[in-house]
């Protein structure tokens, strides 16, 4: 019985961590697809800005140069960024992760954890780096989503919330709220 528990612990554990890498990737896709159509509708506007300046004549060839730079810069940012290929990335994770998810529908078995973690490790072993601090937002959100213990959140600051989907600040002070209490 006791290895029976042991086995659905560690079976729960593995399903928790899947999901909550399936809520990150899907949080970065939707980063990356907002960050690709504003650089898109950016780009019309600055495109449509120099075309009708050039139109215009001389009193507004300012505005079509400084709308034609903005245009290269824009498209520069977005070549170096890669967005919508870094969305399609982060879909394609998701959507293997899901596909664990879907595996562990079946009973439990020793066999079939083995086989999972394996197929979780070679996901893990081809994705960028984590946002330590965008993780913890989705465990979170994945904790409210499971009605979990109060004391496993992790305590998120506004400004770390803010700036979760580009970078990470203060990661080393990201602190679960029971580790808070305790102390």
């Amino acid at each position: 019985m006791a290895d029976e528990a042991d086995l659905n612990g560690r079976w729960n554990a593995i399903l928790f961590g899947i999901r909550r890498s399936s809520r990150y990737h899907q949080r970065r896709r939707g980063f990356f697809d907002r960050l690709d159509r504003f650089s898109n509708i950016t780009s019309v506007v600055f495109g449509s800005t120099a075309f009708v300046g050039v139109l215009q004549g001389p009193d507004t060839k300012a505005l079509a140069l400084w709308a034609s730079a903005g245009l290269a810069v824009l498209g520069a940012v977005n070549l170096v960024f890669g967005s919508a290929v870094r969305a399609r990335d982060h879909s394609d994770f998701m959507r293997r992760y899901v596909e664990l998810e879907q595996r562990m529908l079946q009973p439990p078995s020793e066999e079939l954890l083995r086989s999972i973690k394996a197929d979780r490790l070679s996901i893990e072993a081809n994705e960028p780096p984590v946002l330590h601090v965008l993780n913890c937002i989705c465990h979170n959100d994945q904790l409210r989503a499971e009605d979990g213990h109060p004391e496993e959140y992790v305590i998120i600051g506004p400004i770390q919330r803010f700036f979760s989907p580009l970078f990470d600040i203060c990661e080393g002070s990201l602190k679960k709220v029971g580790d808070t209490v305790k102390n």
